[in-house]
């Protein structure tokens, strides 16, 4: 069960150093964001707005996030 565990853990802190949404979910989240913002699918425009949000998101500082795991039960 400890095995188990640590490799629960150590595979849960790679987890959070990866990125949580795949190419297309972030393409996906950034074509809806462009539609909110007005702009038509397969105009200039858009393509313009999907190319700002990418730039800005590479230029961004990078989001790091740190993991707290509790356990419940006994001990091992």
């Amino acid at each position: 069960m400890r095995v188990f565990v640590t490799a629960l853990c150590t595979g849960s802190a790679l987890l959070g150093l990866a990125a949580c949404t795949s190419v297309d979910d972030q393409i996906a989240a950034d074509s809806a964001a462009c539609a909110r913002y007005g702009f038509q699918r397969g105009t200039d425009a858009f393509a313009t707005c999907l190319m700002t949000l990418d730039q800005q998101r590479k230029s961004a500082p990078p989001r790091v996030g740190v993991g707290l795991g509790i356990g419940i039960g006994g001990h091992f």
